[in-house]
């Protein structure tokens, strides 16, 4: 499962977040922008509670999120799009 949300206010440099749940933990990808390239920070947690409860920090509420299909094989995990 993979979801994002771009910030209302940029917080740190952060204006994108994304999570990504995978089988072996959950990443939380920080982006100092808008447009699909690698985030600039990352952050590897055990639970998907653990990785939401962070970006409730960064002001993010749960109705924030826009859900994206997981990356294909071979992709980068932190990009939206498939490369």
């Amino acid at each position: 499962m993979r979801k994002y949300v771009l910030l209302k206010e940029v917080v740190d440099k952060i204006c994108k977040v994304m999570i990504y749940e995978s089988f072996e933990d959950v990443a939380v990808y920080l982006y100092d922008s808008i447009s699909d390239t690698s985030c600039f920070a990352d952050f590897s947690f055990e639970t998907i509670e653990e990785a939401e409860k962070y970006c409730k920090e960064l002001g993010i509420r749960d109705i924030d999120w826009c859900f994206i299909d997981d990356p294909l094989e071979g992709c980068k995990h932190d990009l939206i799009g498939y490369h």
